[in-house]
């Protein structure tokens, strides 16, 4: 963004002369000139400008009255003399009065380094305010957070009485403070029945004869508060008090999780399991079934048909009630044993045993039929159309995820052309669907295996010297039957059948395991970076994962840079920051991946612990015939250099490309210009060799 100079000259020549050194400083600057007070004062209001030139003798005015106004209105902005002539007494004057700097009109040439320098100062003093602003309010917010908090507090003597209290162990306990001093902790705090527990808790803490923490321990008061306690013991001979219990309510936060908990395993409108939940019972229920029970396990999806007209026309709300009126007619075919589950917007899936043959033939008709009967909400009457898709276990297939895919095929291919609405599942049903199970059982063997799955790696070149510092591993798929299979063949589906967080883990050990075998050979490869999906960042063993994997092949924390898209970072940024700031505490590097195609909220990656942006390759693919990704590439380059980040441009196919970059300020690239990705023997030729870039 160009600086804004306001300038108090009243030569106009003189004014041309400052402009010109400027411009052959390399500063393009908007420039306003002003000769008067009133122009200045004005001015300093409305041009707010980044910078003050003044000459030091103008007619009717000065530019010591011009530092004067400037020390008054405008203290942060610099100010620097331009004048032809200014005695040693004189300049040390004025900058004792707050001018930034001085240049005498005969030396000129150093008025481009005299403004950047003072731009870069008052820059570096703006940042320096802004985190001041932003401890300042943190440690106000946490200040707050402490005053807010409100642990229980009790004071014992050596038999464990009570001698002192605060007011939260009364909140607690419900109980006064005078009903609680002189009687014992686990009487006056805790259930009865959990009173000799507590005391053992109690003694041990008096009978410790070191500074070493004990254990913190439960307790649920006669308020029904759960508090998770620990203790302190006392100096001797202090006034007879020995032992400090503390205590915080944990009431709130076990409801939480509670509540999280069916978050995530249940669905709020039904209060059915969700699919996820659905997929864990239905595992169970196969692993413990009977097989010699002579009657099928049917899993059975049930599709509503045109859900989203009902909801658009008669509201959210009715369709809700809809809902929960099919549950309720789905209940009556549900047995103790039996499971039911919303698994989607307006499907539902049904396990249940039944007799084959023509008992399951009649029965499937004669559920459909019952939940086709009309519903009633309010003055509403809506007639429900519904169809179903039926799997057998095991018929076809012995796994959770495959009955319900295998139950789904089914639904999908019953049309208002098929004569029935109903469809059990069978190999036949399209090639598109027999191979994609096949397929995703194939990944899943795969993942088995040590032969399949391999990793590529692409280099990334520093422009400037033409050298590899990073290679980005790349997953191939050496197929038994299919041969070589890219990313863009299986990667999608294992995020539908949820394999994306073993194949993550699987890429980030092999990619690990590569770099000890380097080093074994001596060869000592730059970072790797690889690529984490939506599923694994957000997944609670993430850290764990990351730290056992590095521990166990001796890898550093920082040759590895850990790749993120944009949209998985900003779909929970509060969550994703913490993540990152755990990530960047071990050493890892942290890349923002794909940048440009997703949320791109400024304000939160502003605030991301990250070290590079990774630009896609949709906008460098077109950026020699596109002026708008030309412009977006520049962008993106100079806001990244901003936020004092790396940028990396993907996809790099031409010099064309490589010089509009360079141009740009991008400074690493990675692309076919330079290198496929290459297996990893490969690689360390890669390495010691420089490409040639221009």
């Amino acid at each position: 963004m160009q600086p804004k100079i306001l300038l108090l000259e009243d030569l106009p020549a003189d004014a041309e002369l400052v402009q010109m050194e400027l411009m052959l400083g390399g500063i393009d600057a908007e420039i306003l000139r002003v000769a008067s007070r009133e122009t200045f004062v004005n001015a300093l209001a409305k041009f707010q400008p980044d910078i003050i030139l003044s000459d030091f003798n103008l007619p009717g005015f000065s530019g010591m009255s011009g530092l004067e106004i400037r020390n008054q209105q405008a203290q942060n902005v610099p100010f620097i003399f331009v004048t032809g002539s200014l005695g040693e007494e004189m300049a040390v004057s004025t900058l004792r009065s707050g001018a930034t700097d001085f240049v005498l009109k005969d030396r000129m040439a150093r008025l481009p380094a005299a403004v950047s320098a003072a731009l870069d100062s008052s820059a570096q003093r703006e940042e320096r305010e802004r985190v001041d602003r932003e401890l300042t309010t943190e440690r106000s917010l946490m200040q707050a957070v402490l005053d807010a908090a409100q642990a229980m507090i009790v004071v014992l003597d050596h038999n464990g009485h009570i001698m002192h209290t605060n007011a939260a162990a009364g909140r607690m306990t419900s109980q006064s403070r005078p009903d609680m001093i002189g009687n014992k902790f686990w009487e006056a705090m805790s259930q009865s029945d959990q009173s000799e527990t507590v005391r053992q808790h109690i003694q041990a803490a008096l009978d410790s004869h070191d500074d070493s923490p004990l254990p913190s321990w439960p307790m649920v008061t006669h308020a029904e508060r759960t508090v998770i306690c620990s203790s302190a013991k006392l100096p001797s001979n202090y006034r007879g008090e020995r032992l400090v219990v503390c205590g915080i309510d944990v009431t709130d936060q076990e409801r939480a999780e509670r509540h999280a908990f069916f978050l995530g395993h249940f669905d709020p409108i039904t209060n059915l399991p969700n699919r996820r939940h659905f997929l864990q019972q239905l595992s169970e229920y196969c692993n413990r079934r009977d097989s010699d029970t002579g009657t099928a396990l049917v899993i059975m999806m049930i599709g509503m048909v045109r859900a989203q007209e009902i909801a658009d026309s008669y509201g959210d709300a009715t369709f809700n009630q809809v809902l929960i009126e099919m549950v309720r007619r789905l209940r009556v075919w549900q047995s103790h044993a039996d499971l039911l589950a919303r698994v989607a917007d307006s499907s539902f899936a049904l396990a249940f045993e039944v007799g084959r043959g023509p008992d399951l033939d009649m029965l499937v008709p004669h559920i459909l039929e019952q939940l086709r009967e009309p519903i009633t909400v309010g003055q509403s009457q809506i007639l429900p159309a519904v169809h179903g898709g039926l799997a057998l276990y095991p018929d076809n297939a012995s796994e959770a995820g495959l009955l319900l895919q295998a139950a789904e095929s089914a639904l999908h291919c019953v049309t208002p052309e098929t004569t029935q609405n109903f469809a059990f599942y069978t190999p036949l049903l399209s090639d598109q669907i027999r191979e994609r199970l096949l397929l995703e059982g194939e990944l899943r063997e795969a993942l088995k295996t040590d032969d399949q799955l391999i990793l590529h790696y692409q280099p990334q070149v520093d422009i400037a010297t033409g050298q590899v510092i990073g290679l980005e591993a790349l997953i191939r798929w050496r197929h038994p039957r299919l041969e070589w299979l890219p990313p863009a063949r299986f990667i999608p589906l294992a995020e539908v059948c949820g394999l994306m967080v073993p194949l993550g883990r699987w890429v980030m050990r092999r990619a690990c395991q590569q770099l000890r075998d380097w080093k074994v050979q001596g060869f000592i490869a730059p970072t790797v970076a690889i690529n984490l999906s939506a599923g694994q960042f957000s997944a609670p063993s993430l850290i764990d994962d990351v730290g056992i994997t590095l521990r166990e092949f001796g890898v550093e924390p920082h040759q590895l840079e850990l790749e993120l898209t944009e949209s998985a970072s900003m779909s929970h940024p509060e969550a994703s920051i913490v993540i990152m700031q755990q990530l960047r505490n071990m050493g890892l590097k942290i890349a923002i991946d794909d940048f440009g195609t997703g949320y791109s909220n400024l304000s939160y990656l502003k605030r991301f612990p990250v070290d590079r942006l990774k630009l896609d390759q949709a906008f460098v693919r077109d950026i020699m015939t596109d002026a708008d990704d030309l412009a977006i590439s520049r962008a993106i380059i100079a806001m990244a250099h901003q936020l004092r980040l790396e940028v990396v441009a993907e996809g790099v196919e031409t010099r064309e490309q490589l010089k509009l970059l360079a141009g740009a300020g991008c400074r690493t690239v990675q692309g076919y210009l330079f290198s496929r990705p290459v297996a990893a023997e490969v690689c360390q030729a890669l390495v010691q060799l420089p490409f040639a870039v221009y």
